[in-house]
């Protein structure tokens, strides 16, 4: 397997793609320079349309994820630049180990699965939920083209605290903002089921979870109660924005009294520690990637 060579300009590294058959080294983002990196990725993109608001395309220089050409939100930045969130790309690919169990709770076309996926091996477990429909049939396209289906299961479903069903509100052309409303029926709206992630069988041996779920990070924490209580080495990566919950002060002690440590993941300075005041002073609509972290 050859690499290329990233200190190379974007038009050599293409030349060098087309040439050798290249892949991005994709450990390289432990260490060096995001936009460099980023450039590099960028050259080697490439997508292909095929046909009823559907297209592959390459990401981070070496997956291919199956996209709906309609998703402004998502799709438009993984078909033209071939990565999303570097930020926490970059926190996932220094913190995910070969053999561990995931969880990647809001997985969407399937981005970040198949990154968890290579990253964890053939010796590891990946779980991952995709309440909407589509998404979620895009998501087992995603990782079956990679030769990542015998190692990753794909979960239909919403994610709370009971078993039964939610109503998913799927705002148009904007699939990564579909949330759990109240109520049944109406435009944009879509009945799925919705399971404590502590009864999906294996998800009590998690060692990362990443949860992104558009406000239902509440209901999801306390579905992953008997998970949380084994009281085992455990990193969570949680999107939380104050705004979403009723009482967002109670919300993170309830997070710290698990005895993790709390830190962000930040768009431009990378992990950084954070205090819980510091948490809780940020502007309430910001979303803020927590990193959670104990043992």
């Amino acid at each position: 397997m050859r690499f290329l060579d990233h200190q190379a300009s974007p038009a050599e590294i293409r030349r060098q793609g087309e040439a050798q058959g290249a892949i991005f080294d994709i450990w390289a983002l432990r260490s060096g320079d995001r936009w460099r990196h980023e450039a590099v990725i960028r050259g080697l993109c490439q997508t292909a349309y095929l046909g009823d608001y559907t297209a592959i395309c390459r990401v981070l220089g070496r997956y291919k994820v199956f996209v709906d050409t309609k998703d402004i939100g998502v799709a438009s930045h993984l078909m033209l630049d071939g990565y999303w969130e570097m930020w926490n790309t970059e926190a996932i690919v220094g913190l995910v180990k070969p053999g561990m169990t995931v969880l990647d709770v809001g997985a969407h076309c399937g981005y970040f699965s198949v990154l968890l996926s290579d990253l964890i091996g053939p010796s590891g477990t990946l779980l991952s939920f995709e309440p909407n429909p589509p998404m979620a049939a895009l998501l087992r396209r995603t990782i079956a083209v990679n030769g990542f289906d015998g190692r990753t299961t794909v979960y239909e479903m919403a994610l709370g605290d009971e078993d039964g069903f939610a109503t998913l509100q799927v705002p148009q052309n904007e699939p990564k903002n579909a949330h759990v409303v109240q109520g049944k029926g109406g435009p944009g709206m879509v009945e799925v089921p919705l399971r404590r992630a502590d009864r999906i069988p294996g998800a009590a041996d998690a060692d990362f979870i990443k949860i992104d779920a558009e406000g239902a990070e509440q209901a999801i924490w306390k579905g992953l109660k008997n998970v949380l209580s084994r009281n085992r080495p455990l990193t969570i990566l949680l999107e939380f924005a104050a705004i979403r919950y009723a009482d967002p002060a109670a919300f993170l002690d309830e997070i710290m009294s698990h005895g993790f440590s709390l830190a962000e993941v930040d768009l431009v300075a990378g992990v950084q520690s954070r205090t819980r005041k510091e948490v809780l002073n940020a502007s309430p609509s910001d979303d803020q990637m927590l990193l959670l972290t104990r043992g």
